[in-house]
């Protein structure tokens, strides 16, 4: 009977043990694995019975069993990437309870837009953030990164649609600095901050894109011809001034030679009156000691020079002297002095 009564506890110790060791054995291991390491550059946000309770940084962190539960966010990954002559995306959606802080990007397909002019482009945006506030980010929104690709191409289209195509090629930076002003605000309602927000590509339909080459070969055909027209007339105001400059000095070279000419011949004009007037001096004193005007002499030898003249270069010659002319009787007259 005693080892009937022994065998039946210790049975039942055995069953006592196998029927709450087992369970407290779980719930030891589950306490066990309700320790949570968070790592460097990203958060957890807990909740207690279904609401919020703390927010848990890198480290170490024990949940409450049975009350304590992570909450789990939305996200969404999309890769652009090219395929052939077509822009092809690929989204992967799931959910997590740890919320990455660090810098990240978000690079959206190409967004269709229409601009001011009714031109349609295609603009390719890149958004640089960072998550600030991981409870807004679980509580704001259900899908953030769903909403900011949506709030981006609202206001990408909103800006673009104020300008032309002009304005929009060329206004890039302005296009960047907008955007980033009109999502900054509804982000940061959300736990979002916009670092940089980046236009990688803005490329118009073919068309349109014909159309430009068209008129930018037109410009430079436009432009070769006006730079032809100002070397050609560059060319013509250059041969002119010249042109100008050498009629000016070839004015002063015949201007300078008429001076000289005419000092040279005033010169010796002066000398031979001088000579002249010295040979009349000594004439005048050798026909002085005959009695004989030198005055008379001179006039008698430029008469009988001029006839000379005249017989020598005329076809034929008559001569006519007039009586009051007595050049034989006044060389006679010289004769007799002289004896």
């Amino acid at each position: 009977m005693l080892s009937v009564l022994l065998t039946f506890e210790e049975d039942l110790n055995i069953f006592l043990g196998v029927y709450f060791g087992i369970p407290i054995g779980l719930v030891l291991l589950y306490c066990l694995f309700r320790f949570r390491v968070v790592e460097q550059g990203t958060s957890m946000v807990v909740e207690r019975y279904g609401k919020f309770h703390r927010r848990c940084d890198a480290g170490w962190h024990w949940l409450v069993p049975f009350a304590d539960q992570p909450r789990r966010v939305t996200w969404r990954l999309s890769e652009t990437y090219l395929q052939g002559n077509w822009q092809a995306v690929k989204i992967q959606q799931y959910k997590t309870d740890r919320i990455d802080l660090r810098e990240n990007i978000m690079d959206f397909p190409n967004q269709p837009v229409i601009t001011r002019d009714n031109v349609e482009i295609q603009v390719h945006p890149m958004l640089v953030y960072k998550l600030i506030d991981p409870v807004r980010v679980a509580y704001e929104t259900y899908d953030l990164s769903h909403a900011v690709e949506k709030l981006v191409q609202t206001a990408l289209r909103s800006i673009i649609g104020d300008m032309g195509l002009d304005d929009t090629l060329a206004s890039r930076e302005e296009i960047e600095r907008g955007l980033r002003l009109k999502v900054q605000r509804v982000c940061h309602n959300w736990g979002l901050e916009i670092m940089s927000v980046e236009l990688l590509e803005i490329t118009p339909t073919e068309t349109v894109q014909d159309a430009m080459h068209k008129q930018l070969a037109a410009e430079r055909v436009r432009r070769a011809s006006i730079v032809e027209a100002d070397g050609n007339r560059e060319q013509m105001k250059t041969v002119s001034e010249g042109e100008c400059q050498s009629q000016i000095a070839l004015a002063n070279g015949h201007k300078a030679a008429t001076v000289l000419r005419a000092k040279g011949t005033a010169d010796s004009r002066v000398l031979i009156a001088r000579a002249e007037a010295e040979a009349v001096r000594v004439i005048a004193e050798q026909l002085h000691a005959y009695g004989v005007n030198a005055t008379a002499y001179l006039i008698g030898l430029k008469y009988i020079e001029t006839f000379t003249t005249i017989a020598c270069h005329a076809n034929s010659r008559k001569l006519y002297l007039p009586f009051e002319t007595d050049v034989v009787g006044a060389t006679a007259l010289i004769a007799e002095r002289d004896d």
